[in-house]
């Protein structure tokens, strides 16, 4: 399959799933993937494949009322990215990829009950997954984002074994499951269920972190602890700035 940048009148170019090993994007060009609607993802890497991805976007596919029964998935809907047994993906700074929008009503998941299939079956498609055994997913960059659910909005990450994450922005939880591991690496503080600092390449996060099963979100601190001392002295020149502002107000 050749992969060629969208015209001026065309957004975005409908490819079915991709699998193709390897598969590179380059720099120098914009491309934007877009999974059918109904379909497990934009793009699936069986084993020992792999993804370089430094520009474009991939979306993966919406899903409107009851979903595509013929192909057994019910009402899930699209990932951006799938990363299987042994296969690596590298997201850089260029890089969107966004799970599919469930655009079914809210209404009709307001009386189910929150653990039910029913209400769990509605939620937006998660952005990137990491999936079975020797599975490495590695982010310096790049924006990631759940797609929106009436019941639950999309993970922007779920691993069931490995990724490392340097930077980037995230819209959506992480979730860490069977005996998955997600390593941040950077100034990181987890509050509760909360993680809040900067990333090693300096993008900010707050996010909602979910370990299940055996799962775990890992931070890992850098070596130089002075490192972490310029956004403890922007934080407190904010907020010096902040009282100044508030005593000029009353």
């Amino acid at each position: 399959m050749v992969l060629s940048t969208p015209s001026k009148s065309q957004s975005m170019i409908p490819f079915t799933s991709v699998r193709l090993h390897p598969l590179m994007f380059s720099d120098d060009s914009h491309y934007v993937i877009h999974a059918p609607k109904g379909r497990e993802s934009a793009i699936h890497l069986y084993m020992s494949s792999s993804l370089n991805m430094t520009a474009g976007e991939i979306f993966g596919g919406d899903l409107e009322g009851e979903g595509d029964e013929t192909q057994g998935r019910g009402n899930l809907t699209g990932v951006g990215v799938i990363v299987g047994s042994d296969s690596r993906a590298v997201f850089y700074d260029g890089a969107t990829v966004r799970g599919g929008n469930h655009l079914a009503d809210a209404l009709e998941v307001a009386d189910a009950p929150e653990f039910s299939t029913y209400y769990h079956s509605r939620k937006g498609g998660d952005a990137v997954v990491g999936l079975y055994f020797g599975s490495l997913i590695t982010i310096k960059g790049g924006n990631f984002i759940g797609g929106r659910g009436p019941s639950m909005n999309g993970h922007s990450l779920h691993i069931a074994y490995e990724a490392q994450v340097y930077g980037g922005s995230f819209q959506g939880s992480f979730l860490a499951r069977d005996r998955g591991a997600i390593v941040l690496h950077g100034c990181l503080s987890r509050v509760g269920n909360r993680l809040l600092g900067h990333l090693e390449q300096g993008d900010r996060v707050n996010l909602q972190i979910v370990e299940e099963t055996g799962g775990a979100v890992i931070v890992e601190a850098p070596k130089q602890i002075e490192t972490c001392s310029k956004y403890k002295k922007k934080s407190s020149g904010e907020s010096i700035r902040l009282g100044a502002f508030t005593v000029l107000k009353l």
